[in-house]
Order: structure tokens, then sequence, then C-alpha cells
């Protein structure tokens, strides 16, 4: 038996309660005004399913979710073409507050590490559909008189480590930075969290502003951030002052004032390339640098 076979209504029910979609879809306004076969509630857990199963035909999903509504009356006329209205009727946005009203971190204690819950910033780029809408909102690669390729999406995600759940996610354009679009991120961070990213993250200012709600964080840097040795640790680690770039062309914009960060090197067995951390865990007795690489390295595995 496939697990197709087993999938009904009642295992997103248990994560997504009908309480909370009725809410999340009250919210967003799109309560029908008229009944239909295909409210807004089941729309929602029909595209939930979708995404569980992304290759099983969507007429196919839609059979096993009718079956695991007892007593449900027999459909006519409904198509994938009506599938794709009701879901266009629905939006977006229903989706991404219901996924942020919904998700947890689902880490347990024994997962923390020293105390923390470790939570991973990373972006990426997603081909989308070559729709109009799609190459406004995303625009391609290649220049204006020449684009290249499907328009571009880039995702930026914040992930808890342990359990590989995705807290939250919001999404660009192709040309976004990704320090721009993972700005409203943050909100996931703060007390009791250590934050994870790579070098394509990083800003002085965020830094700061992440520190003051008092997340820590283990960045990935370039080598030549953070030169400034203050102090060599026993462990080879080093304090270091990092500073604003004096010649960022940026207009208008007030420097962050500079930083003491931790600076951890190392190498990966059979790479010559040297992984450049820094962190904000100074105390080098309790978060000994090897424990920090090995962090590092694991949270770029991906899920088993």
């Amino acid at each position: 038996m496939s697990r197709l076979e087993w999938l009904g209504l009642g295992i997103l029910t248990r994560s997504c309660p009908p309480e909370l979609v009725d809410r999340v879809v009250g919210e967003a306004g799109c309560t029908e005004k008229r009944r239909r076969l295909l409210s807004a509630r089941f729309t929602v857990y029909f595209v939930l399913a979708l995404c569980l199963f992304p290759r099983v035909d969507s007429l196919e999903v839609l059979r096993l979710l009718k079956a695991g509504v007892p007593g449900l009356r027999e459909w006519s006329g409904v198509n994938k073409s009506s599938l794709a209205r009701a879901r266009q009727r629905l939006g977006w946005r229903v989706m991404r507050d219901l996924h942020r009203a919904a998700v947890r971190p689902l880490g347990q204690k024994r997962d923390l590490f020293r105390g923390l819950r470790v939570l991973a910033l990373d972006g990426m780029l997603l081909a989308v559909p070559d729709s109009a809408g799609n190459r406004e909102a995303f625009g391609k690669s290649g220049s204006q008189r020449s684009p290249m390729g499907y328009p571009m999406a880039r995702v930026v995600a914040v992930a808890e480590c342990s359990s590989h759940t995705v807290l939250d996610a919001v999404i660009g354009g192709w040309k976004d930075s990704e320090r721009i679009v993972s700005d409203e991120l943050d909100r996931h961070a703060g007390e009791g969290t250590l934050l994870l990213a790579d070098r394509g993250l990083w800003g002085l200012a965020r830094w700061h502003r992440l520190r003051d709600r008092g997340t820590h964080l283990l960045w990935r840097t370039e080598q030549r951030k953070a030169r400034r040795v203050q102090d060599v640790l026993a462990d080879g680690s080093y304090l270091a002052r990092i500073e604003a770039n004096k010649h960022s062309k940026a207009a208008g914009t007030v420097k962050a004032p500079p930083a003491l960060v931790r600076v951890i090197e190392y190498r990966i067995d059979g790479q010559a390339a040297v992984v450049r951390l820094i962190t904000s865990l100074l105390d080098h007795e309790k978060y000994p640098a090897s424990e920090l690489a090995e962090l590092s390295v694991f949270s770029d595995e991906p899920p088993g």
C-alpha cells in the first residue's frame, strides 16, 4: 500500500485544524459568499496535499482527499480547470499565513547546542513558470533586451537544524539581495537561539540588530573581514574587530558601529580552501572552536 492510499484529511487536519484554517481564510478575506463544491477550506487541504505529493496527478490527490470525508456527496464537473480556479481564488497569502500560524520548532531539549536552539538561514534560486505575472514579479537573468531562461524567484528560509523544520520563508526577485529578502525572518531569532548563515547574508547592521534581540550568531564570512586581531585564544580561534566598509557607496546610509567577534578558521579534509567563521560566542572554554566548526559543517548537510 502506497502512502497515497492512506492519505486523507485526517493526517492534515491534525497539523492544521479546520478552526485554524477557517480563521486564516477569514482574515485574508477569502471566505465564500456562496456555497461552493471546492470551498476555501477544502482547497487549503488540497494545496497542502499537492505539496506533500508533487509528482502525483492533481485529480488523484483530489480523489483520495474526498475519500477521507465520509458522506461527502458525489462531485460532478470538477476537473483540473476548476481546481486551478479554486487555487486562484484562495491566493498565496492564505497559505503563507497558515504556515506562519501553524509552524513551530519541533526540536527537543536534547537537540539544543549547549542550551541554544540552532537555526539556519539559507537562500536559493528557483525557476518558476514562464508567465507574464512571474516575469514581472521575479524577472529573468540576462539583460532587459535579451532575457534568458525561466523567471527566477529568490527564496530565503529559516529552519531549525535539528528537525529540519522550515519556520518561515520569503520570496523575492532573482536580483534581490539575500540579505534584503531575509530581513523579515529575524523575528524567529531571539534569546536562546544560535543563528547560522552563509557569507551571502552578511551585514554588520544586521549583526547588531540580531544581537540586540539576544540572538547568538555563527556566520561564514570572507577572508578579508575581521582581520584586526585583538587576542589569540587557547583553542586557536581569535578575537577580532570588524568594521563597516568605509568605501561603501550606499548614499544616505549610517555606518554601523564596529563589533567584536570571534574568528574560527579550519579546513575540511581533502579541500584546500580555508573555511572562516565569525561568531558572537566569545567564550572559547564554554563554546570550543572544534564544536562550532562541526556544527557549521553539520548544518550544510541535506535532510536525511
